[in-house]
């Protein structure tokens, strides 16, 4: 592909004059969003040329198993370790409204493009194309307001962009002429309008991920897409990554890996809970802590400590641990924990036990209730 057919730069995607729906620049406003249409995929046009499978993509099983030998001797490789992988994949980071996807996001790609560490993660640095399809300019530029990176790293798209045929084809053009190296997309809802029947469209929005990932396989780098998680999220640590995204529940399971980003202090807290599962991506829940003064995110704690602390912090906050001596499950219910039935589970009182487990200041005894012995936990006086 000549690199001057990308649009007069590597940054432009869309030209000026082209219709903000279809993207058209011959359009006089009688557009109609259309799906693209998988019988013009040119892989299904040269296949049904030749009525055969391609064979430049047919491999014995065991070129293949010693291809994935030497994969795994050399290791996976990483754009941000253990987090993002080092491939054509797409991935999504789910989170609600305002919890800070696009800042995680954008953190995330900075220090890509810096090839600095990312939440304690090593990183290889690679030119970011940022399409900022959903929010207004003047608000993209003023999340960026503590940005310190060196011109050409890094490029803002922001303006409306559709990830239908034509749209996946002019980024998939810029993204080879300006040699960037990680997509970043916000959001999954903006550049899907128009091409699903509703966010509940199963079948629409599967089609459109396949579609992407394509892209993102034509590209060779990795696309990282945000998007809304549902209102009933599942808030808990073991809760699956794959199944928050809003509407079209099989939409997140049809790209590569999902990453989910939870409150873990409350809507106005400043702490948050991050954790990926898909093709090379698996890790639980990490404990963060965003500086809304710098837009930066610190590292509190990972794994199972991640839970425990999370918890812990809403023991801390609701006041649940007093001098009195209570059982995990009155902790838990004092703490919010029961659920919209008021039930304490066997895994919120076994997180409540976890969180108090050898903490300085929280005291445990043993008495006998109901004819069984119980563990009651209590906050310490100082010096005690």
């Amino acid at each position: 592909m000549n690199p001057g057919d990308a649009w007069e730069g590597a940054e432009r995607i869309i030209d000026e004059s082209a219709c903000p729906i279809c993207l058209s620049e011959m359009c006089e406003g009688n557009c109609r969003p259309e799906t693209p249409d998988p019988a013009t995929d040119p892989a299904t046009e040269a296949a049904a040329e030749t009525e055969a499978l391609n064979p430049g993509l047919l491999a014995d099983a065991v070129d293949v198993a010693d291809e994935g030998r030497q994969i795994h001797a050399a290791g996976i490789r990483y754009v941000v370790d253990g987090i993002i992988p080092d491939y054509g994949m797409a991935g999504m980071i789910v989170a609600q409204t305002k919890v800070g996807k696009s800042t995680l996001a954008s953190a995330c790609g900075s220090s890509v493009a810096r090839g600095v560490a990312f939440l304690g993660k090593r990183t290889e640095a690679r030119r970011v194309l940022v399409l900022a399809a959903e929010d207004p300019p003047e608000y993209v530029a003023w999340l960026q307001r503590h940005l310190q990176i060196e011109r050409g790293r890094m490029t803002f798209y922001r303006g409306p962009i559709r990830f239908d045929g034509s749209g996946l084809e002019r980024v998939c053009r810029s993204v080879e002429a300006g040699g960037y190296g990680l997509v970043l997309v916000s959001s999954w809802q903006s550049v899907i309008r128009g091409l699903v029947k509703d966010e509940n469209d199963n079948a629409g929005g599967v089609l459109i991920a396949e579609y992407v990932k394509g892209a993102a396989r034509q590209t060779g780098v990795p696309w990282l897409i945000d998007a809304h998680s549902g209102k009933g999220e599942d808030q808990r640590d073991e809760a699956d990554p794959l199944l928050a995204l809003r509407g079209a529940s099989s939409v997140a399971g049809a790209f590569d890996y999902a990453l989910s980003l939870r409150y873990a202090d409350g809507a106005f807290g400043s702490q948050r809970r991050l954790s990926g599962k898909g093709r090379f991506v698996s890790f639980e829940p990490m404990l963060l802590n965003f500086d809304i003064a710098t837009s930066t995110y610190q590292v509190l704690s990972e794994g199972k400590s991640a839970t425990a602390e999370s918890i812990w912090l809403q023991i801390e906050t609701t006041g649940a641990l007093d001098a009195t001596p209570r059982t995990a499950t009155e902790i838990a219910e004092r703490a919010g924990l029961a659920s919209s039935a008021k039930q304490v589970t066997a895994t919120h009182r076994r997180q409540v036990r976890e969180a108090l487990k050898n903490r300085d200041g929280v005291g445990i005894e043993v008495e006998r209730r109901r004819g069984n012995m119980s563990s009651l936990y209590r906050r310490l006086e100082a010096g005690a």
